[in-house]
């Protein structure tokens, strides 16, 4: 060889004759071409990719470079670390199968578990009372209020008797708190007959004691005609001026028409007794089935709210 090839580069060589040393002159010869081997490798990893770089082992050329991607992670099934609650959120992992790292994400809170709602304090005709309940998993508790319940009239009082002159009252208390409401009754009228008895307070539309209800109340028949006639008797008497003793005379004014009154007292009492009658009992049947209604819808009002 005059010239050895290279890797780029074409050789020259002569022959010759093995027995003279004739020459048979020049010949070439062609470029070996690079012979490449790997110089530096990096291998890739879950997160970083790899590369691997290459040079000629002959002359050591620089043969560039080759990347990998990264593989990316490998992980295995989530697993609870932390376990939710009502009032925090819990949390879970993964792990990576190749490199070890960890994933993490959280649990939503589980909420509150209420139980039942049961009387703490029971609900009175002047207050409301209050329900509870409690969560099974944290014992948080809610509250809520219950209305108040109606009123427990007695039966009634006539505390002031009416006359013609003046109206009566007659007075409820409510056997649950003492509250007391009052109705006035209707004066008598001048025949000593007597209007329908008060009505129940149950209707009246506010709570205020004393307050005068918006139904007109009557007259109660606690006071008698007999009574009632008496007293109208006694007032004619001091209203009656004109008797002159010894005369057996007396001018024409109230005791005429209290001498004709007397003189006539079988035939009106009489009278009298059945129109009262028949008045008492037309107003006082629809008055009794009226309050009976009302008493009966209490009393399912009252067993409903207590359910």
């Amino acid at each position: 060889y005059t010239k050895e090839p290279t890797c780029t580069t074409a050789g020259e060589y002569y022959t010759y004759c093995r027995n003279c040393s004739a020459s048979q002159g020049r010949s070439t010869e062609p470029a070996t071409d690079h012979f490449w081997v790997t110089w530096k490798q990096v291998f890739a990893t879950c997160t970083t990719p790899g590369y691997t770089e290459f040079v000629c082992g002959d002359c050591g050329a620089d043969g560039g470079t080759t990347t990998t991607p990264a593989k990316g992670h490998s992980f295995g099934a989530w697993f609870t670390t932390t376990q939710a609650t009502c009032m925090e959120e819990g949390m879970q992992k993964r792990e990576c199968a190749t490199c070890g790292a960890t994933e993490s994400r959280g649990i939503p809170k589980t909420g509150h578990k209420f139980g039942a709602w049961f009387t703490t304090t029971q609900a009175t005709c002047m207050e409301e009372g209050i329900q509870t309940r409690e969560c099974t998993q944290c014992s948080v508790t809610e509250r809520r209020g219950i209305a108040k319940t109606e009123h427990a009239w007695n039966e009634g009082t006539i505390v002031l008797a009416p006359t013609t002159e003046q109206e009566g009252v007659k007075e409820w208390v409510c056997t649950a708190c003492g509250m007391v409401r009052t109705r006035p009754i209707p004066k008598l009228t001048s025949g000593g007959t007597t209007a329908a008895p008060a009505a129940s307070p149950t209707a009246a539309p506010t709570d205020t004691p004393t307050a005068a209800p918006t139904d007109t109340p009557a007259a109660s028949t606690d006071a008698p005609a007999a009574e009632t006639a008496d007293k109208n008797g006694k007032g004619e008497k001091t209203g009656g001026k004109g008797e002159k003793p010894g005369t057996g005379e007396t001018p024409a004014g109230p005791d005429d028409a209290q001498k004709n009154q007397k003189g006539d007292a079988p035939e009106k009492a009489e009278k009298s007794g059945s129109s009262v009658g028949r008045v008492l009992l037309l107003t006082l049947l629809p008055l009794l089935l009226i309050a009976a209604v009302v008493v009966l819808l209490l009393v399912r009002k009252k067993k409903a709210r207590q359910d």
